[in-house]
């Protein structure tokens, strides 16, 4: 009974959470030029996809088109499945397809991105609850969907690490609902683990997962050693018959080397850099500003890993927390030890399970007869404060989540209008040249001048007989504005951007 209120509810509340994201999706994407200005890696993305869904000039050639992806930076997964997405409006509008940006964006951003996070939080949230506490499944759910990170990802962000994540969710699923009897369910892990590997690779990081799972099983004398050996075997064949089938392009000896020198390049700068002129660095105090600003304090981190850990000792699964430490140690040592660049989602994989683990310090019916002296009476000290202790650590945190995530989405909304406030380009060149400006106009100014120490910049707002000259180190730039408010808002939010990413400088706002 407890089990179908709890689904129902994390089911509803996964809908909303859902039907809310569609309202900033569906933004800045009125066509491929405003894509283009407001969306890099998505404006990337878009036209390897419309090319898988071009008609060729016979079947022959169409089906080329949608097996040679181009983009060899994501795995087929990734683009086979936004393409079926998008395959029935193709065939429904025709040649009108390829000019309804919005409408495909949308359901990209949604169907590719939210609702594969959505079902892996749950997967997540079930792991730990198994679902027979209501208010504690309620919690936690909800805590991991409002991670920065996770909102972030979430709005105007087409990408494979949401399936990834989903992956990682249903390998730690079915290897947990095996139970070490090693049947179908470690077989479906091994097949959720090659979907992982084949859409980003990072699925081949389960290794410790398994080798634990596998001396789980011998030391609890669940089968002999050579059953425990064959299903090691057939588990390592299934997840590169499943990776292979995948990305079928690796089978082809031109489009494998292509695909194995992209990858090769892109760890290269992954681990290195993306420019040798910028100063990349690794190791944990480097990831340590991203992991606060995009998940959590690192007091609050600390604070996951010991509930995890705790799990390992005292849960009543203690498999499930064995398997979430397996995976997250090797995919953590990578990140923290050999990743050079900072994308926050890369982490998503690792902090979204950790996170789950805080369920451990939780009990299942903290709320039920707890003011009851009889109730109280009935729990030692520790009993009764380790909860409350937990629960105000993680309101806290959830209120300073909470705080990010309204400046997350107040940012992500504000793009569109703030493109189409001005004019994407200034009214004059920094060549030394004064530009007379339209009196009729309300324009946008920055005042600059990098002569100074510090250096100074000041955004205004004006309009009327103006005249404007930019040279390489001291001006102003003017921008035509649609209208005064316009002006003053296009002013003042870069204004404080500007500020947020130059503390050091002079910066005044209009």
């Amino acid at each position: 009974m407890q089990f179908s209120k709890t689904i129902k509810a994390i089911f509803i509340l996964g809908i909303i959470y859902f039907l809310l994201c569609i309202i900033p999706n569906a933004m800045g994407i009125k066509d491929e030029h405003m894509l283009s200005l407001l969306s890099q890696d998505e404006s990337i993305q878009y036209p390897y996809l419309m090319h898988m869904l071009t008609p060729g000039t016979n079947f022959l050639e169409t089906i080329k088109n949608f097996v040679s992806y181009q983009h060899y930076f994501y795995g087929y997964p990734f683009y086979l499945y936004s393409a079926l997405l998008l395959l029935p409006f193709r065939i429904i509008f025709g040649d009108q397809f390829s000019s309804m940006v919005q409408m495909n964006l949308l359901i990209l951003r949604q169907m590719v991105s939210v609702l594969p996070i959505i079902i892996a939080v749950g997967c997540l949230t079930y792991l730990q609850t198994r679902f027979v506490s209501l208010w504690k499944s309620i919690l936690l759910f909800l805590f991991m969907l409002f991670f920065p990170a996770v909102i972030g990802y979430n709005l105007w962000f087409w990408h494979p690490d949401g399936m990834t994540v989903l992956g990682v969710a249903l390998t730690l699923f079915f290897l947990d609902r095996d139970e070490l009897s090693f049947g179908r369910n470690f077989y479906f892990a091994a097949i959720a683990c090659g979907f992982t590997a084949a859409t980003k690779v990072i699925g081949f990081f389960f290794f410790l997962s398994l080798l634990i799972y596998l001396a789980m099983g011998l030391i609890q004398k669940k089968t002999s050693i050579y059953k425990i050996v064959r299903a090691a075997f057939l588990f390592i064949l299934i997840l590169l018959i499943v990776f292979i089938a995948l990305n079928p392009l690796l089978i082809p000896n031109q489009t494998r080397a292509q695909i194995i020198k992209i990858q090769i390049q892109q760890n290269f700068f992954v681990t290195h850099g993306w420019q040798d002129s910028d100063i990349y660095q690794t190791g944990l105090i480097a990831w340590l500003p991203y992991l606060q600003q995009w998940y959590a304090f690192p007091l609050f981190i600390l604070f996951m890993l010991a509930a995890l850990l705790y799990g390992c000792i005292r849960s009543d699964h203690p498999l499930t927390s064995w398997l979430f430490l397996g995976w997250i140690i090797p995919y953590s040592t990578y990140l923290v030890f050999f990743v050079a660049t900072k994308p926050y989602h890369y982490w998503l994989p690792i902090l979204l399970p950790l996170a789950s683990g805080l369920a451990i310090f939780l009990p299942d019916h903290f709320f039920v007869g707890i003011n009851t002296k009889k109730s109280i009476n009935r729990m030692n000290s520790l009993q009764r404060f380790l909860p409350v202790l937990a629960l105000a650590i993680i309101a806290f945190q959830l209120g300073h989540n909470f705080k990010e995530d309204f400046s997350i989405v107040a940012d992500v909304t504000e793009r569109e209008k703030l493109l189409i406030a001005c004019n994407s380009g200034a009214d004059n060149n920094q060549d030394g040249q004064t530009i007379q400006l339209n009196s009729e106009r309300w324009y946008r100014v920055e005042v600059y001048d990098d002569r100074t120490s510090p250096p100074s910049r000041k955004f205004l707002v004006e309009k009327g007989n103006l005249s404007v000259t930019a040279y390489l180190d001291h001006g102003e730039f003017a921008w035509a504005c649609n209208s005064q408010s316009d002006a003053l808002f296009s002013a003042d939010r870069l204004y404080r951007q500007y500020k947020e990413a130059h503390p050091t400088q002079q910066v005044i706002g209009p």
